[in-house]
């Protein structure tokens, strides 16, 4: 069966599955291979429990005709998705990123939303695997789509746009995270910037962070990129912004007009930014825009306001590198509190050889902004020398926030997504 056959049977079935543990019936089911899986292991139980074809890349002892054999199933995924994406005539926007990605992408999703009907990655599938499954969720109901691009090494960015093809492009911003993978800053750029060399051969339109430096330099010392006419630029003075930094929730001004939103944190600014450069560029309007934008509110983890018997908490343990790191805090910092203000803050992870050379980077800059109430949890954070608070483990810290209970304070919990800190709102 060629990929046009398979392509004929999806338009009927309409349904991709690859996870027994999840409803399959009425499905095509997919057998992913990874490092600690094989769902080959699962294609009969797959068939048992209602997929119409189960898609396999190890024989199997059966002339079963639901089961279509491929040379390698993943590529056969990314294939139909390609396909389907041939035959979607919408406009599809990636964002990709540093920081800031999937914000950027659910406040984009929410503006454009009051206009048209869009479909966007759902939680994390924004990688080779991700990004297939989310293009396949795409039918003839949507207008246009918001897909979050993410990446690991170089590479991976130009696979994704093979796959998604699409026609609008935004970085939210070039910063030090997953070296361990990355190596260098430089590596990061080129990765990331792969978006922007896709869209210019494909005479994409391209959005541009006016506020990031590493995006402006890049921009500036390639030809490709300088030369290109159709980047647009967005950022508080394009965009006639001016922001009220003391805030605790996200406040500023646009066009004369004082929007205070739900979402805590100014270095969600340039997230909300984009927003409104993209709803200028789909025409959605200055009404239904300011109306989103005054409604905006986050959970799961990110820049989430919580306020408990005895404190208010602004959690945003949902990953940290040193970029995000100095981006919150210096936003905590900010906010004008009569009530006294702690940093609880883990180890940042996928670091590399250069873990603790940032980890005390990150120690200095505290020290630097004067930060007097700091508790810092993690292997790597417990290895630097400095005068705050230092736990090894999370277990060590739980046990110390049960002996000296906080009262009356703001607090922000910031640190990577394997620390799991947000359950320490528990305590606090």
């Amino acid at each position: 069966m060629n990929i046009d056959s398979l392509y004929s049977k999806f338009l009927v079935i309409k349904n991709i599955s690859t996870d027994t543990r999840k409803s399959v019936s009425g499905s095509i089911f997919f057998c992913l291979k990874g490092l600690n899986f094989n769902g080959n292991k699962f294609a009969y139980e797959a068939l048992k429990k209602g997929a119409e074809l189960v898609v396999i890349d190890e024989k199997r002892k059966t002339n079963e005709e639901k089961f279509l054999f491929v040379p390698d199933v993943l590529t056969c995924l990314q294939n139909l998705a390609k396909k389907h994406r041939e035959n979607l005539n919408i406009p599809i926007i990636a964002i990709t990123g540093t920081n800031g990605k999937t914000s950027t992408k659910n406040i984009v999703f929410d503006v454009l939303s009051t206009k048209f009907n869009v479909m966007k990655t759902t939680g994390n599938f924004n990688n080779h695997i991700g990004l297939p499954l989310s293009i396949l969720k795409i039918d003839k109901s949507y207008d246009l789509a918001v897909l979050e691009f993410g990446a690991s090494k170089i590479g991976d960015i130009n696979e994704l746009c093979d796959i998604g093809k699409p026609n609008i492009g935004l970085i939210t911003n070039i910063g030090k995270a997953h070296l361990e993978e990355f190596e260098s800053i430089d590596n990061i750029i080129k990765t990331k910037t792969e978006l922007w060399t896709y869209l210019i051969k494909t005479n994409g339109t391209i959005f541009i962070n006016q506020e990031d430096e590493n995006l402006i330099t890049t921009r500036a010392k390639h030809k490709i990129f300088s030369t290109y006419n159709k980047f647009i630029n967005y950022g508080k003075k394009e965009n006639e912004i001016k922001l009220n930094s003391k805030s605790l929730f996200l406040e500023f001004t646009w066009r004369n007009e004082l929007i205070k939103t739900k979402i805590v944190g100014d270095y969600n600014l340039n997230n909300v930014i984009a927003s409104i450069a993209l709803g200028n560029f789909f025409k959605v309007g200055k009404k239904n825009i300011i109306n989103k934008l005054k409604d905006l509110s986050f959970k799961n983890n990110r820049s989430e306001f919580i306020k408990t018997n005895f404190n208010e908490i602004i959690l945003d343990a949902y990953n940290a590198n040193p970029t995000s790191m100095k981006f919150s805090i210096n936003s905590f910092i900010n906010i004008s509190s009569n009530m006294e203000k702690t940093l609880i803050l883990g180890d940042m992870l996928e670091l590399g050889g250069k873990s603790k050379e940032l980890h005390k980077e990150l120690i200095k800059f505290l020290k630097i902004k004067k930060i007097k109430s700091c508790l810092l949890v993690g292997e790597n954070f417990n290895e630097i020398e400095c005068d705050f608070l230092k736990f090894k483990t999370k277990k060590n810290l739980e046990v110390h926030l049960k002996k000296h209970m906080f009262k009356k304070r703001i607090i922000l919990i910031k640190g990577s997504r394997k620390m799991k800190l947000e359950t320490l709102k528990e305590l606090l």
